[in-house]
């Protein structure tokens, strides 16, 4: 993993942050905020919920995998105070496990074996959540 400063990493996950919902039609109440479960190709969010948190991720693909970003803030948070995020990279499928509080859920990140996508996937410990499961494999 590589450390960024956090006046950079808010810089960096706000732009990005921005762009990527930019793209979006977003709901008129936050009790419809939409999901994608994807698999997504690079730049386009992943959204989905974690316990009691919104959480939306991205990557870019570089020489050894994807570069994922992730933030994730409470639902009932509209001012974003509580956002926390994390950058990662991850090698051609690798797959990260981001844990709510007390392990009680997690959301398992895959980075294609091509570096051609990012998904939410389960393993043998764990299962995806947040609506319909989505294929590990195409």
């Amino acid at each position: 993993m590589y450390a960024l400063s956090r006046i950079g990493f808010l810089t960096l996950t706000t732009v990005g942050s921005f762009f990527v919902l930019s793209s979006l039609e977003l709901p008129a109440s936050a009790e419809d905020l939409p999901q994608n479960l994807g698999p997504v190709g690079p730049d386009e969010p992943i959204m989905t919920e974690v316990g009691a948190k919104r959480v939306i991720a991205w990557y870019e693909p570089d020489s050894d995998g994807c570069a994922v970003t992730a933030v994730a803030w409470n639902r009932s948070d509209a001012g974003g105070s509580s956002a926390q995020g994390v950058m990662i990279r991850l090698g051609r499928g690798r797959i990260v496990h981001l844990a709510s509080a007390y392990n009680i859920k997690t959301l398992n990140l895959r980075c294609g074996d091509d570096a051609a996508t990012l998904s939410i996937v389960k393993d043998d410990e764990h299962m995806a959540f947040g609506g319909t499961q989505q294929p590990d494999h195409p």
